[in-house]
């Protein structure tokens, strides 16, 4: 028989702590060779080096006699364990108190745990079943929890208890939100959704949150499966939401998703008849991103996601389709199903689109490269991010858009991104978990994509990949909305702008990014020089709204400190280096070109 695992984790609140213990059971009587347990550096969906393994307290190890098992560190996240007869067990404590969606979190109104931050992997044992018991803090019978892991009873409950993962993989794709929560639930295609909202929310409009999601999760199952439309890829999902004062943030997962937001996000009663706010939209544009993703990414994988190595930095080049596709999408069906109308669907794509273009990284790193480096470009942001680095999500979804529009005008209307989506479900994701235990699962290549997006066009899609991936070059975006009927403006630029972004500090305004040919970089200023006056007049507004109400083409004394020393210098009043950019339905136009599939 396999060895077995069993993770027991108890929160202890007070102390921010998750003490676990981990035991393996080995069926050989004998001396076993020592394990080598090691807790992952990174989080599927979050592509940084973490270093998880910092916030553990204490670990070590004994037998199944109770004596000392020796664990000898290999690297800053790796342990080798001395050789053990019949068991071992692993106890060791974990601090818990990042709010974010990636970590874990744990204090006196709730708690929250993604596997990879909690639970030791052990190598050579990933793909045996993982158990894992959660116990109930002291003091909290009102506690409940939320997650889609398996329950060892088979039951369906929002009980403490024990849970069941076929491998270490599904164990880290189940997070778990447990305490005092607030549940929405409703079916879409015979499958039943849940929402756990963690937070205080005396006035929230919970029919209107239900059925505006569930709006969206049935257009999202009808697109992947139109013609089994009942066939869904999981048994249950469940949106766990945090509801902070501020924050934002989300991370998907195979059958759910962790989301951050704020109150003034959600519906209220006070404002049942009323449009939806922007605020509201964005959060359910949230939904709906991390919602697409239970099937582009977490089933439709790219090659180097089929099995992870949680410990090293893999290629994550096909970001752009990922999560710019995803990108593209979650406003899409937003649109397709009513959420959103044509004025606000143009607003949307109007702000990826500048979003893109406003700074100079569109014209220094490719779509490939942005995936490619995320690890050490876009998610550790420096002062020269913007003039360096493109966004894969926005890039993403503008070349979605042209990709979209590529395969309607090359078939004549007959095909759309929609069929490359389901193509690419059809031979990779559909059944990935099913053939994932035996290794059979396969993952995606920028040919598949592009071989998909050829056959559905009925031509070769080779140039265009090239140019839209490759290359810097401008995607042929104007003259893909003009033929369906959006027109993109010229850009304007008529208004000054500092060509810096800034942040309040006690003394002025402390300059955090200099934009390539603004006003700023133009007059020598540079990061964390802290401004103080224009024209010898405090900046007591924020500096863009100072200049806008000074002539563009005046030159403006700029008096500032660097490194606590009184500086001075002469700056020309301009405009952004980059103008901002409108769309607009042509004349006669009464519908963006894709409100249906």
């Amino acid at each position: 028989m396999p060895p077995k695992l069993h993770y027991t984790l108890t929160p202890l609140p007070q102390r921010h702590i998750f003490q676990v213990r981990l035991q393996v059971t080995s069926s050989n009587d004998s001396e076993t060779t020592g394990l080598t347990l090691q807790l992952p550096n990174w989080i599927a969906g979050s592509y940084m080096i973490r270093d998880f393994a910092r916030h553990i307290v204490r670990i070590d190890a004994s037998d199944e006699r109770g004596q000392a098992v020796a664990l000898t560190p290999l690297n800053q996240h790796t342990w080798q364990s001395a050789p053990f007869t019949g068991a071992l067990t692993v106890a060791y404590e974990v601090f818990a108190h990042d709010s974010s969606v990636r970590t874990a979190f744990l204090d006196g109104d709730g708690g929250f745990f993604n596997a990879t931050s909690v639970c030791l992997l052990v190598q050579g044992l990933e793909m045996v079943a993982h158990q894992l018991t959660l116990n109930a803090p002291e003091g909290h019978i009102n506690w409940q929890v939320a997650t889609t892991l398996p329950r060892m009873d088979g039951l369906f409950s929002h009980d403490f208890g024990g849970f069941m993962a076929a491998n270490y993989d599904e164990l880290a794709d189940h997070p778990m939100r447990f305490g005092e929560l607030t549940w929405l639930s409703f079916h879409a295609h015979g499958v039943l959704h849940e929402m756990a909202l963690a937070g205080h929310l005396p006035y929230l409009d919970a029919a209107r949150l239900t059925a505006d999601v569930q709006r969206m999760c049935e257009a999202q199952l009808a697109l992947f499966e139109p013609e089994q439309s009942a066939r869904a890829p999981f048994k249950r999902y469940v949106f766990m939401v945090d509801v902070r004062a501020n924050g934002y943030g989300g991370l998907e997962h195979r059958d759910s998703t962790a989301l951050l937001c704020e109150r003034a996000d959600l519906p209220t009663l006070a404002q049942s008849e009323q449009p939806r706010t922007d605020a509201y939209l964005v959060f359910l544009g949230l939904c709906s991103h991390e919602y697409f993703h239970a099937w582009n990414v977490k089933r439709i994988k790219p090659v180097p996601f089929v099995y992870y190595d949680f410990s090293n930095i893999v290629d994550t080049s096909l970001l752009w389709f990922f999560e710019g596709v995803t990108s593209y999408y979650d406003d899409l069906i937003m649109y397709r199903t009513g959420l959103l109308d044509e004025t606000q669907y143009l607003k949307k794509l109007e702000n990826t689109y500048n979003a893109v273009m406003r700074h100079d990284g569109v014209n220094v790193q490719t779509a490939h490269d942005s995936g490619w480096y995320a690890w050490t470009k876009y998610y550790q942001v420096s002062p020269n991010t913007p003039n360096a680095v493109v966004s894969y999500y926005s890039k993403g979804a503008l070349i979605a858009l042209a990709m979209d529009q590529f395969i309607r005008e090359h078939s004549a209307g007959r095909f759309s991104l929609d069929d490359v989506m389901r193509d690419l479900w059809t031979w990779f994701g559909r059944d990935f978990y099913a053939l994932y235990p035996q290794g059979l699962a396969r993952g995606v290549t920028e040919a598949d994509i592009m071989a998909s997006v050829s056959h559905f066009a009925g031509t070769d899609a080779r140039d265009f990949f090239n140019c839209a991936l490759h290359s810097t070059a401008a995607l042929p975006l104007r003259d893909n909305l003009g033929k369906l009927g959006v027109v993109l403006s010229e850009p304007k630029n008529s208004v000054a702008q500092l060509g810096a972004t800034s942040k309040k500090t006690d003394g002025g305004w402390q300059i955090q990014r200099v934009l390539n040919d603004g006003a700023a970089q133009n007059a020598g200023l540079a990061p964390d020089d802290v401004l103080l006056t224009f024209d010898r007049i405090r900046i007591n507004a924020a500096p863009d709204d100072v200049l806008a109400r000074v002539n563009i083409g005046a030159q403006v004394m700029v008096h500032f400190l660097r490194d606590d020393v009184l500086h001075h210098t002469t700056l020309i009043n301009s405009p952004a280096p980059h103008g901002v950019y409108a769309l607009s339905l042509s004349e006669g136009n009464t519908q963006v070109f894709n409100k249906t599939p």
